[in-house]
């Protein structure tokens, strides 16, 4: 196999792989947060996890675009991750990918109170 076949083959593993492994955070963020939830009887372990979903459900009208926010949120942010060419590069999308999910995670607790 060549160095061109291979790197062609990445290319289209490490997409799939990320979604994967994403796909896997995605279920044990919604079983920790679950649990979490019934252990303080609120929802805002879910509004944690899933900021961007608690907003939508916040608001009341877009309820149903909510669940599809919760279960392509963490496939999204590893195919951010995974298609960062270098680990620097690999780092700042970490820290940007930390700071938009803090900062929905205001959003939604505020939501949330309201």
């Amino acid at each position: 196999m060549t160095d061109e076949n291979k790197t062609k083959i990445m290319r289209l593993v490490l997409p799939l792989l990320a979604i994967l492994v994403g796909t896997l955070l995605t279920a044990f963020a919604f079983l920790l947060a679950g649990f979490a939830t019934s252990a303080c009887n609120c929802s805002q372990p879910i509004a944690v996890a899933f900021p961007y979903a608690s907003i939508l459900w916040g608001r009341g009208r877009l309820e149903s675009l909510g669940g599809a926010l919760m279960a392509f949120q963490f496939p999204a942010y590893s195919l951010v991750f995974a298609m960062a060419r270098s680990r620097a590069m690999r780092f700042r999308s970490a820290l940007v990918l930390l700071a938009i999910h803090a900062a929905a995670v205001v959003i939604g607790l505020i939501v949330y109170r309201s």
